[in-house]
């Protein structure tokens, strides 16, 4: 429950700001406001730590990557929510709009990063899913299903047509990202087919098998269920794939903005303090 409350608590703090900014009870110049600006910017600044903790042996001393790793994402909130408090959420001179902009887009890039993140790891805080680990989950089921489909083979075979296709190497993010949005539909669409051709061959074998129609019934619907779960898991290798290309791109990204800012920052600074 603590990301939800914090989140909320973040939200409500956005809220009230918000609302009560057109009051202006500080100013940016002096006072609160000044110092929302001074621990803003400084919690942007500490934001350099994670990376360094993470390619710097010697720092092990002061925490595992995993904890810098949690307030790496605490001040990349906080740190905008308290310069959103400074600049009283409205615009001012050029300097300050450029600071103000680079934030707001070094946030957002950082948001996405870890939706991307949390796409390729386990959990938010977890180690990295392998390619390697999703493709032996997928063979695992493939396995089960072909030893259910021996009634239904035709539907079989283009099933796992199906699979191979979807997993074959793209050309491009694009190309992937085009893949991911439509291998959901089909799926669903095959699985129809499946459900529908599985209960006619059961009907047209009935005398063979001597099966009731409850377990005719039971039965095509342990089939979907596994043929369900193994398209599910198609999906997720295709996605991670996608996800992986994000993830690198977003790092190459990433880093350049936030120099943007720091530099934005400077310039800021020193236009409001010497000129």
């Amino acid at each position: 429950m603590l990301p939800y409350g914090f989140g909320l608590a973040v939200l409500s703090a956005l809220f009230v700001g918000y609302r009560l900014s057109e009051y202006e009870y500080y100013n940016a110049e002096e006072g609160v406001g000044y110092m929302f600006g001074i621990v803003g910017g400084s919690m942007m600044l500490a934001l350099l730590l994670y990376p360094l903790r993470k390619r710097i042996r010697f720092l092990n001393v002061i925490g595992s990557v995993k904890i810098w790793f949690g307030f790496h994402m605490m001040l990349g909130v906080l740190g905008p929510l308290l310069i959103l408090f400074h600049a009283n959420f409205s615009l001012g001179s050029t300097n300050s709009n450029v600071a103000l902009f680079s934030m707001l887009i070094v946030s957002a890039s950082g948001v996405i990063g870890r939706y991307i993140y949390t796409k390729i790891h386990h959990g938010l805080y977890g180690q990295k899913i392998e390619l390697a680990e999703l493709t032996n989950r997928l063979r695992t089921n493939q396995e089960n299903l072909s030893s259910l489909l021996k009634l239904n083979p035709q539907a079989g075979e283009e099933l796992f047509e199906f699979v191979d296709h979807v997993l074959m190497p793209t050309k491009g993010i694009f190309h992937s990202f085009l893949r991911i949005m439509t291998v959901g539909l089909r799926s669903r669409l095959l699985v129809r087919k499946l459900r529908k051709s599985t209960f006619e061959r059961l009907n047209s074998v009935s005398a063979e098998t001597s099966l009731t129609k409850e377990e005719k019934k039971k039965t095509v619907k342990i089939i979907v269920r596994e043929a369900n779960n193994y398209l599910n898991r198609a999906r997720k290798v295709v996605e991670f794939s996608f996800y992986e290309r994000m993830f690198a791109l977003w790092h190459v990204l990433h880093l350049p903005l936030f120099f943007m800012l720091v530099v934005a920052a400077i310039v800021h600074v020193i236009a409001v303090h010497w000129y």
